[in-house]
């Protein structure tokens, strides 16, 4: 029993670190089967402490900011259904603008298909997917910033002042109890603010794991927000309590 209880606190102290692991590391590292690590993750799912998904296992508290390539791994399948989702409320000749994310960038793959668009972004991976779009598309100045990919910084923001658009897309990480979509990055935050102000329709994309973690900084309240796409899986109770400020659209 002592042997399992330090498992499964150092196996907490492995997501905590990384904000992420995955079962087969886990069962390399401590020379376990498959098996005994999922039900080491779900024991600790069971007290509160870390987010079980396919494959692996998150922080609840997302106050490490792992780079773009690892979030882009995670919930891949999840996102890819919000962003199919998000795509089919784009209506022909939108002007759109695609902030940071994970999710926002499955959504920027799919758009590949369209050739009826003005889009804005300031994701650099986002950008790369672009150049292959037959739509009209611009990639934001400014800084460079690795964890998230992206640009940001007073240029950043001086074009999105100059730019109004029909329809924005950003991506949140958790948000329990917080009153509206967060970011681990202040610097995102203050680009994300932005896009909003510039946007008639204000969307959020968001896997449903994202009901249940949280983050450090608020972007906006909800209430300014026109949707939430999030997936079907999400908790009905929380959605409930949500949908007082804002539309919860599902995938």
């Amino acid at each position: 029993m002592a042997l399992k209880e330090e498992r499964r606190n150092e196996i907490l102290e492995e997501v905590l670190k990384h904000g992420s692991a995955t079962v087969h590391d886990l069962s390399q590292r401590f020379g376990v089967s498959y098996e005994k690590i999922r039900k080491d993750l779900t024991a600790l799912e069971d007290q509160h402490l870390i987010i079980k998904h396919h494959g692996g296992a998150m922080s609840i508290q997302d106050t490490v900011e792992n780079p773009f390539n690892v979030r882009s791994s995670e919930n891949s399948i999840l996102k890819q259904r919000v962003a199919k989702r998000a795509l089919s409320l784009i209506p022909t000749g939108s002007t759109v603008i695609l902030g940071t994310g994970s999710t926002v960038l499955e959504l920027a793959k799919l758009l590949v298909v369209r050739d009826d668009l003005k889009i804005f972004t300031d994701s650099l991976p986002a950008a790369s997917y672009l150049l292959s779009s037959q739509s009209d598309s611009y990639l934001l100045g400014g800084k460079l910033r690795q964890k998230s990919s992206s640009v940001y910084g007073g240029w950043t923001t001086t074009l999105l002042e100059q730019t109004k658009v029909s329809i924005c897309f950003i991506g949140s990480d958790g948000f329990a109890n917080f009153n509206g979509p967060t970011s681990p990055s202040y610097s995102d935050v203050a680009v994300d603010q932005v896009i909003l102000k510039q946007s008639r329709k204000r969307y959020i994309l968001a896997d449903y794991t994202k009901f249940r973690r949280t983050s450090l900084h608020q972007i906006a309240t909800w209430d300014i927000i026109t949707g939430l796409i999030t997936n079907q899986q999400a908790d009905w109770d929380l959605v409930d309590k949500l949908q007082k400020y804002t539309t919860v659209i599902p995938d």
